[in-house]
């Protein structure tokens, strides 16, 4: 093997190494913007607690109402929303045109056991309320001694 030869080889192994290693580089940038992306789209929540009722408040802004689909049991509300929003800003020199689709989707966990039958949501100005009475009061029952 002469030495041009041994050269070429050398090249094309740093350039085969260079090209795998800007692909996995962009398999890595890939998984980083989706998972940021996953996460931006997790909803804020608040609960609330009163001496009768759970209330769960959750910010969905620029989801329509008729996009929301809600379980709820004795212990959990899920929420399933539609994202499918696009906001455009246009200039002479400048367009940016940004569009975010897909579901978001969120399990809530409540601190005490309600009353899925019963329950009341209301979706206003970006905020979903949902207001769930609790099977059982924390004050007991006085109870007669025989």
């Amino acid at each position: 093997m002469n030495g041009k030869d041994h050269k070429k080889d050398i090249g094309y192994i740093v350039k085969e190494m260079l090209d795998d290693t800007a692909r996995t580089v962009d398999k890595v940038r890939l998984d980083i913007e989706k998972s940021v992306v996953n996460y931006t789209f997790l909803p804020g929540k608040d609960i609330l607690e009163t001496d009768d009722s759970i209330i769960v408040h959750l910010a969905l802004p620029g989801i329509n109402k008729e996009n929301i689909t809600l379980n709820l049991t004795e212990s959990k509300l899920k929420i399933k929303a539609k994202l499918d929003s696009e906001h455009k800003m246009g200039g002479i020199f400048v367009t940016h045109k940004d569009r975010k689709h897909g579901y978001i989707r969120r399990t809530v966990r409540l601190p005490r056991k309600v009353m899925p039958e019963k329950a009341e949501a209301k979706f206003e100005n970006g905020v979903l309320r949902v207001e769930i009475p609790k099977q059982e009061k924390d004050e007991g029952i006085s109870i007669e001694i025989q």
